[in-house]
């Protein structure tokens, strides 16, 4: 959450108003959703989760984090940075924690209701696993070299980690490399575009006892339509697996 939480605390990023910020955390706190807490002066991600909010009473209350810290440590360490991913978005807050309570019988830790609250919309880049059969063979089109077959592991509308397999005796892939097309089918529509080998791993093993290449591919040149395409299947998936489905 380190690289997020660099972009999200920015002034373009800052809600408006502070009943847009309540009703933001009220929905987090209804929906259980995880929140990475980023205390200042540490590296460390503590994990936690909202558990009520009163914007009338200038406090909120966040489940103890984990792993657990000191308490007189952990309120030295102000103000906390939270950082949630909800429908689809990043929202970040900060807040300064007051003491610890029980709430419900469980420990917890109460804070000042945020100042401000940030809501970063980045939902055409989540990289989401594709469902069964939602995407058909992968195939990079190399330039002067044979093509290479894989199986699409996860998507975004910017690229795609495949796993890739070898081929003895050709020109291994390499970071770096640009690809005349990246062809697969996602959700009976077939795909083409250009592009580029951001990395590749080290093979390894199938359970089958095949060896597999894990791949990574940025998309270039991509259309206004393959992009929208693309980006409305991540939404679709994203929505699918938030809802446990």
């Amino acid at each position: 959450m380190k690289d997020i939480a660099d972009e999200i605390f920015s002034n373009e990023h800052r809600l408006t108003t502070r009943k847009r910020a309540a009703s933001l955390l009220r929905d987090i706190c209804e929906q259980h959703e995880r929140v990475t807490l980023l205390p200042d002066g540490t590296a460390q991600d503590l994990g936690s989760i909202l558990l009520a909010v009163d914007e009338a009473e200038d406090w909120m209350v966040l489940d103890m984090p984990v792993p657990a810290l000191d308490l007189q440590a952990l309120l030295a360490m102000q103000p906390l940075m939270g950082v949630v991913r909800y429908g689809g978005v990043y929202v970040g807050f900060q807040t300064e924690a007051l003491q610890a309570i029980s709430w419900r019988g469980s420990p917890a830790l109460r804070s000042r209701f945020p100042q401000h609250v940030y809501f970063l919309q980045r939902r055409h880049y989540f990289r989401v696993p594709v469902g069964a059969g939602d995407v058909g063979t992968v195939s990079l089109l190399r330039l002067g070299e044979p093509l290479v077959e894989g199986t699409c592991h996860d998507l975004s509308a910017g690229g795609m980690r495949l796993l890739a397999q070898p081929r003895a005796g050709e020109f291994p892939l390499r970071e770096g490399e640009l690809l005349a097309g990246v062809e697969f089918s996602l959700k009976g529509t077939d795909l083409r575009v250009p592009g580029r080998v951001q990395h590749v791993d080290e093979a390894v093993r199938r359970a089958d006892g095949s060896m597999m290449l894990p791949v990574g591919v940025e998309f270039t040149q991509k259309s206004p339509a393959f992009e929208s395409f693309v980006a409305r299947y991540v939404q679709e998936r994203d929505r699918a697996m938030l809802a446990g489905r």
